[in-house]
């Protein structure tokens, strides 16, 4: 994660603010206050729960005495790791059949832009944008996909902020890592172009290396990272491949039957190691991954410890016998 940026400009002109940019793990959520859409909010903030993070929404807080644009709304903005916008227009009071695009969440929106926040703009299907923000991407939903789209932003906003303050360590820093490799006859893919490259997209944002040689390997040091979240990048890992898979049976008919064949020998030989800390509870990490990847296609994964490294390492040194 960057060191944090300190906001060092008032934009109306007050003294500087001093908060720091992205520095709580919390995301701003800016909706219409009334209760039309307390289901997307309910849903948006469950899921940010469920990821440890805070969600604010302004309209859920009281700040007496204090002037709310700098408490509830612009530091918020400042401090939160990435901000959603509900875009939805709300029913006219006296005539429901007239919708009016909220001006504060509006507002809210043009801060998070200029600001550079990472934003996730949601609009339910059949309303309209207004004409200087329909150039911006917006996520479209209806209430049956809600949940799912909501959550895969929030996923991908998550992983774009950074989910620890630790950065990816380079296999070669591990002299033990190196000598497993070694081992298991795997080397680091080349990932120029071709086969190796679609397939270090699916792993390389979240943190694993692709090998290959002794069958194709997704490689993720993660022995320094809390149970959470390892969890939380072996669960978009396999959604990741799912997707792929998927995208390639639905292709399968228009492609030769030499292609086909190569595609399903890849996926023969693809697994997944994770290398974790010797204190993670394993079999609680597994049970909860196999509950979050329920009907998604089946990729062999396992969780690793240093200690199985150095086993393995010896045992080949054992199969050579005494000179």
């Amino acid at each position: 994660m960057a060191e944090a940026r300190i906001n060092e400009s008032c934009i109306i002109g007050l003294p500087t603010c001093g908060y720091a940019f992205s520095s709580a793990r919390m995301a701003f959520i800016a909706a219409p206050a009334d209760g039309e859409f307390a289901l997307e909010l309910d849903v948006l903030q469950t899921l940010l729960r469920e990821k440890e993070y805070e969600s604010y929404v302004a309209l859920q807080n009281v700040e007496p005495a204090k002037l709310a644009f700098c408490t509830k709304i612009c530091s918020k903005i400042i401090t939160s790791q990435f901000c959603i916008v509900l875009l939805n227009s709300s029913a006219h009071r006296d005539h429901p059949g007239i919708k009016i695009p909220n001006p504060n969440v509006h507002m809210e929106y043009g801060l998070m832009l200029a600001f550079k926040k990472h934003i996730i703009p949601l609009q339910r299907e059949g309303d309209a944008l207004a004409f200087n923000i329909r150039p911006l991407d917006t996520v479209m939903y209806t209430p049956a996909t809600f949940h799912e789209k909501a959550e895969r932003v929030i996923d991908a906003a998550i992983l774009a902020a950074g989910t620890t303050a630790r950065p990816s360590r380079a296999l070669a820093s591990s002299d033990t890592l190196m000598r497993y490799l070694a081992v298991c006859r795997l080397r680091v893919t080349d990932v120029s172009g071709g086969d190796g490259a679609a397939l270090f997209r699916l792993g390389n944002p979240l943190g694993f290396y692709l090998l290959d040689g002794d069958g194709i390997v997704y490689f993720g040091m993660f022995d320094l990272e809390p149970p959470k979240e390892l969890v939380f990048r072996l669960k978009l890992l396999l959604q990741n491949l799912h997707q792929a898979r998927k995208n390639i049976e639905q292709h399968t008919k228009t492609l030769p039957v030499e292609q086909v064949a190569h595609y399903e020998d890849m996926w023969r030989q693809l697994r997944v190691e994770v290398l974790v800390g010797k204190e993670v509870d394993r079999a609680a990490v597994e049970g909860r991954v196999k509950e979050l990847t329920v009907g998604l296609e089946t990729i062999p994964w396992r969780l690793i410890t240093g200690d199985e490294l150095e086993a393995r390492i010896k045992a080949e040194y054992d199969s050579i016998g005494d000179l």
